[in-house]
């Protein structure tokens, strides 16, 4: 797509364009990268990064499975870019995760209903929708940042919030997308039958 390629990038320089591009101002630590350019020019950055509970990975393929699962956890490029170019990227990213990481299944992606998104870009990459999550509190912090209300395995009580300044903050339910990797096609073809019942029409709206 007009000369763009996608290659594989050190987290650290994922993580340093999410935190200055994308809305929530933030990015799981550790984060394994894929980045787009436009020649040498980093424009985009694919993020993929282990939930934070281990309940949702194992929710997907069962526990014994749950180390299959990551999850898409940050997709930003520059409002530059052509129309379409989120789904390219995206395709030739999970290409290059299951490259990298051939034991993992599959990607959970979620789209935050509190910023108005219903997933449309997931649902033009024919990702799975798994209906959504439930409201959830989060927590705001000084600088702004939106925390998940699970730290490092741990869920943040009130009054450790209070102790680092975070305040409360309500969000609506998340649109839940699966993309299916597998282990090939008949793989992929056999974890799908396995998921029907629990795949749901897409979400119409933008």
């Amino acid at each position: 797509m007009n000369g763009y390629t996608v290659r594989q990038i050190p987290g650290g320089v994922g993580r340093d364009f999410i935190k200055q591009h994308h809305y929530s101002g933030g990015c799981h630590n550790g984060p394994m990268c894929w980045g787009l350019f436009d020649g040498d020019r980093l424009i985009g950055v694919c993020a993929f990064a282990t939930p934070n509970s281990e309940n949702v990975r194992a929710s997907v393929f069962g526990p014994e499975n749950k180390h299959r699962v990551t999850e898409l956890h940050r997709l930003v490029i520059l409002d530059e870019t052509p129309t379409n170019t989120e789904s390219w990227f995206i395709v030739r990213a999970l290409k290059g995760l299951k490259e990298y990481r051939p034991q993992i299944w599959g990607v959970l992606s979620f789209a935050d209903g509190t910023e108005g998104h219903r997933g449309t870009i997931y649902q033009a990459t024919n990702a799975l929708y798994m209906g959504t999550t439930g409201k959830a509190r989060f927590w705001r912090d000084p600088d702004g940042r939106l925390r998940h209300p699970r730290q490092n395995g741990h869920n943040v009580t009130p009054d450790e919030a209070k102790a680092k300044g975070w305040v409360a903050e309500m969000r609506e339910a998340k649109h839940r997308y699966l993309f299916l990797l597998g282990d090939g096609p008949t793989h992929r073809k056999y974890l799908r039958k396995q998921l029907a019942d629990r795949v749901k029409p897409y979400p119409k709206g933008d």
